[in-house]
């Protein structure tokens, strides 16, 4: 690494050292480039050039934290062969980091959650790897035969992730809630999805489909006859 590959990596770490502290000290709304910049001894361009913008700021000055609790409840998930009980202990890890900063971590995802992934590169990233690590969750349950094993792992994975995501937008918009709470309005409702794929009840749904199917090609015979 040459001088000025040096040089250019010192002024991003303060830059996001200072933004860290800005971030939680006065929230998102409240700070501004101009704030940050004059603060780490920098040009507000050059932040600009570092970060893009403030969300992208903010998105980086997070990312630690969020990587560090991603690793931690990945490696100490227990051998509980409960898929549910795994499924909220990585959930509710994440709302206990939330939790320490409910107005930062809410403009976080409130600033990236629709936006293009190629705009919102280090979440979409954190997205990926937790969708990836439910996915092997929910193909150990097919191992064991907790699981159908027609489930399309991915599909299902997605649709867990969906579920944490409409909780977490219940737990930002209700600043009340706690997150003893909203774990448990995501365990009833992940438990509710769970049922739906479990490999006991699906035989149980297509024969229930043949006969619903059944019935109206009989009544329609029965029209065309008449």
């Amino acid at each position: 690494m040459n001088r000025r590959e040096v040089s250019k990596t010192g002024t991003r770490r303060r830059i996001l050292g200072v933004a860290r502290k800005l971030f939680a000290q006065k929230g998102m709304e409240h700070c501004t480039i101009r704030d940050i910049a004059k603060k780490a001894g920098v040009s507000p361009a050059s932040v600009v050039v570092h970060f893009k913008s403030k969300t992208g700021l903010l998105e980086d000055a997070l990312n630690s934290d969020i990587e560090n609790t991603l690793s931690e409840l990945t490696a100490s998930m227990p051998e509980d062969p409960e898929l549910l009980d795994r499924l909220m202990g990585l959930a509710k890890g994440f709302f206990r980091l939330y939790d320490k900063n409910r107005n930062l971590y809410r403009a976080l995802i409130r600033n990236t959650l629709f936006e293009p992934a190629t705009e919102t590169p280090t979440l979409s990233k954190q997205s990926e790897r937790y969708i990836q690590f439910l996915s092997r969750l929910i193909e150990e349950g097919k191992t064991c035969g907790m699981i159908s094993a027609d489930v399309d792992t991915t599909v299902a994975a997605a649709s867990v992730f969906s579920l944490y995501l409409g909780a977490l937008s219940v737990f930002f918009r209700m600043p009340e809630m706690t997150v003893e709470t909203v774990a448990d309005l995501l365990a009833s409702m992940t438990d509710q999805y769970l049922k739906g794929i479990c490999a006991h009840k699906r035989q149980q749904c297509r024969s229930l489909v043949k006969k619903r199917s059944h019935g109206k090609t009989g009544r329609k015979e029965g029209r065309s006859n008449q």
